[in-house]
């Protein structure tokens, strides 16, 4: 994680659109004029703040040109080096639908920022427009690229977005995601002051640049007329004149959908087409054997006698891993097992089209090119132009790296015994349907496995209903032993969690995420395919908790997006329960109260600042005494940053504290950016939009002792759209504290409860540090279960609340 972010030396990247020689020579000859406030903006010199897609100027496959990504001989640097995260924004398409970002400004001595001017609607507007090159807009898709092309729209202040100031900054605070895959256009005007009163000015390359006469260099005037399409796009409307404008940028949001798409269009094909593996699960002949075993098995006792009335069987299904395997056991190893195309980037196949052009390969140059050609009706090939190969929405088709024979978990009523608890509880009696138990799929959080899942399987089997689950990659039993002996070398279940969310390379975290929705859509098809009649496999439910929980936008809008009528039901979802989940994954990281602390430890250790060298020391000498061993574990790091940071207040180190903070804002910058394709907030509107009805439950404390969940906080400081709350409201949830009643169309509910903790889905035991007794959180765990089991048994028209003392609206 060296030299996160923002002090990019982008110069390089820039040469071809900055000012130049010339364009110095002609400010060297302008009058003096009195200091005044300006906007940051001279690409040539490499000031420019990020997201703008001058850094897709040049781009050869579609994604942003980030600095240091070609050699000195114009190779592209090795795939380890994305790791970085700087580095890895080279990896995508665009920037974050969500996370903040601020656009510099300067100021000359005594001078500062009207912060009040930089609250004010108008200060900052944002307009959706239509870029050059477009691939959806037959009108823009013959204007050139990087030009603003159509306006589409403004967007309101208040309600799409806030502003404020921050420092010698302004800062843009989005409400709602930016939509992914479309352009917008940040305007800064006249009405943002300085402490004087008087307007910011544009900086003097701005100032020239967006003039009407010609300057002279190619790259002079191709940022002239970048900057002048921006403007007269925004200005079409009528809206704004060109007079109130002192600075205008473009920023594509990155596509998140297409990579997913296609996985589940190769996994349709794949009933038809024998040379694509279809998965399929199996459930082989065993013992009886039930869920009460299996817990007595592990020294778990004095639960519910329900589970005696849950059978539990082992199976196991093949899926395509897109990850590929680590060389080594440190956890730098994994840096370059991120996922990879299977072809060349359709804009390098484009480009070497048009350079060659009776010389192009009409006809296919090995197998792989041939199948790329096919795959994509001919937009992508393998010709050897991509060497990166990175996924975007011009390079869809992931490579498999391999098999997986992943092991499934499944349960089932046993009737005899559950007959017997439904009738001590008032229940008639059940019995199987001709069509076979309806199926949840359970999916367990970050660091656990699919057996702690088991604790849902009781209140669903006297439901009536089957599960089946897995472990989400390197969890579980889906560790993986590189070098082979009997022990996993990465493991978040037993080992690190950077096994899974791992801060040395993004790209891979955004791609074990990823790769467990991908999974999820290979279980849900296989399932159809299962060697057991006694499973109704086209009535699927499913269930998450966590991680579980953070994945199921992804995998929920896959799988249940048509795609033709044949398939559709082989992958439809039809009911969903959500426990503890959370979006804005950056953000939640860094402000969650168990995992945040150890992410901004590993952050800053690895920061290449002078605190992170003084921190590193401290980890050596003073944090042993009070944390023990420097062995860099998720309770070592958290607790050493902890008392680091709590030296630096007492000893009054504000410059240093700041300088922490300003690493920890670029590294969600740089983060969230790097996971959003994975992350569940840009799935949210098409969550909404497809109409599976959703229930979610999540612990907002009651304000006194038990406090909020302390792993996915429900709302987060510095961001207003991450956290559990946000991610309700976007999916379009309706917080409810007492029963609903059937209704005749599924409806969509967010539960907020004022007791337990995160795992208390799972669990009746207390947790210390989120401040639940005893007797709370037994109650939150069987009021928690009945919810979800009430809620999927009517498919989503009713949802039952019995213990109305422990939830809120």
């Amino acid at each position: 994680m060296k030299k996160m972010l923002l002090s990019l030396a982008i110069t390089a990247a820039l040469a071809g659109c900055g000012g130049g020689e010339t364009l110095e020579d002609v400010k060297k000859e302008t009058p003096a004029v009195i200091p005044a406030a300006t906007v940051k903006f001279d690409p040539a010199n490499g000031v420019i703040s990020v997201p703008n897609d001058l850094l897709m100027s040049g781009t050869k496959d579609g994604t942003l040109n980030i600095p240091g990504e070609l050699d000195a001989n114009g190779v592209s640097i090795s795939r380890a080096a994305y790791a970085n995260p700087s580095m890895a924004l080279g990896a995508l398409d665009g920037w974050s639908s969500q996370v903040p970002f601020k656009i510099d400004l300067a100021f000359p001595p005594s001078i500062s920022l009207d912060a009040t001017s930089a609250g004010t609607p108008g200060a900052v507007r944002i307009f959706e427009v239509i870029m050059g090159a477009s691939l959806t807009d037959a009108q823009c898709s013959v204007a050139p690229a990087g030009a603003a092309c159509k306006l589409v729209g403004e967007l309101t202040f208040g309600v799409d977005f806030v502003t404020k100031g921050s420092g010698d900054a302004v800062a843009i605070i989005p409400l709602k995601p930016f939509k992914a895959g479309s352009s917008y256009i940040n305007v800064l005007t006249t009405s943002l002051k300085d402490s004087e009163g008087r307007s910011i000015k544009p900086s003097s390359t701005y100032g020239l640049v967006k003039q009407e006469t010609p300057l002279i260099t190619p790259s002079q005037l191709a940022l002239q007329g970048a900057v002048n399409s921006y403007e007269n796009v925004v200005t079409s409307g009528g809206a704004i004149s060109k007079d109130d404008i002192i600075y205008s940028a473009a920023m594509t949001i990155q596509s998140v959908g297409p990579v997913l798409s296609t996985i589940k269009s190769l996994l349709a094909a794949s009933l038809q087409n024998q040379a694509l593996p279809r998965p399929a699960v199996q459930v082989p002949e065993q013992p009886m054997l039930t869920v009460e075993q299996v817990f007595a098995a592990k020294n778990i006792t004095g639960l519910s006698p329900a589970f005696a009335g849950v059978q539990y069987q082992k199976g196991n299904v093949m899926l395509p891993m897109y990850l590929s395997t680590p060389t080594g056991t440190a956890i730098t190893d994994l840096a370059d097992t991120y996922w990879q195309g299977m072809c060349d980037s359709a804009v390098a196949v484009l480009g070497y089209k048009a350079a060659a052009g009776d010389a192009f390969p009409a006809e296919p140059i090995s197998v792989n090119d041939g199948t790329c050609a096919a795959l994509s009706e001919g937009r992508l090939r393998d010709l050897g132009l991509d060497t990166t190969k990175h996924l975007t929405k011009y390079n869809s088709i992931p490579k498999v790296q391999s098999m997986a024979d992943v092991p499934v978990q499944v349960t089932k009523p046993i009737l005899p015994v559950i007959n017997m608890i439904r009738a001590q509880i008032g229940m008639g009696e059940l019995t199987m349907p001709a069509e076979g138990w309806p199926v949840v799929i359970l999916q367990h959080g970050i660091t656990t496995q699919k057996e702690s899942m088991l604790a849902l399987t009781a209140s669903l089997a006297v439901q009536g209903f089957a599960t089946v689950a897995i472990d989400h990659p390197v969890h579980g039993e889906r560790g993986i032993d590189v070098d082979g002996d009997g022990e996993d070398d990465f493991n978040a279940t037993t080992g690190s969690v950077l096994a899974y969310m791992n801060l040395q390379s993004l790209l891979v975290a955004r791609d074990n995420l990823r790769q467990s929705a991908a999974d999820l859509l290979g279980l849900r098809l296989g399932l159809n395919f299962v060697n057991d009649e006694s499973l109704n496999t086209q009535d699927v439910t499913y269930i998450g908790h966590s991680l579980g929980s953070i994945v199921a936008p992804a995998f929920v809008t896959q799988t249940n997006t048509p795609l033709a009528p044949q398939v559709d039901p082989l992958f439809k979802v039809n009911t969903v329960a959500l426990a503890s989940g959370g979006g804005g994954i950056a953000s939640f990281l860094l402000e969650s109260a168990s995992f945040g602390p150890f992410v901004q430890g590993s952050v800053l250790l690895s920061a290449d600042t002078a605190e992170s060298a003084e921190f590193a020391a401290y980890t050596q000498g003073p944090a042993i005494s009070n944390c023990g061993e420097a062995d860099y574990s998720r309770a070592f790091t958290s607790c050493a940053y902890k008392e680091f940071t709590a030296a630096l207040t007492v000893a009054g180190e504000t410059t240093k504290i700041a300088n922490i903070q300003g690493v920890m804002t670029q590294f969600a910058f740089a983060s969230q950016t790097a996971l959003d394709s994975g992350d569940p907030t840009n799935y949210a509107s098409s969550i909404a939009a497809l109409g599976t009805p959703i229930y979610m439950n999540v612990v907002v404390g009651d304000g006194a002792l038990n406090k909020a969940d302390q792993v996915i906080p429900p709302m987060t400081v510095n961001n207003p759209i991450a956290g559990s709350l946000p991610l309700a409201r976007l999916m379009g949830l309706t917080t409810v504290a007492q029963s609903q009643p059937l209704t005749e169309a599924p409806m969509s509910y967010v539960v907020k409860f004022t007791k337990g903790h995160h795992g208390s889905v799972l669990t009746p035991a207390p947790d210390v540090g989120a401040g639940s007794n005893a007797q709370d959180s037994a109650a939150t765990t069987t009021e928690m279960q009945l919810q979800i089991a009430s809620y999927l048994a009517t498919r989503g028209r009713a949802l039952s609340i019995a213990n109305t003392e422990i939830v809120t609206d």
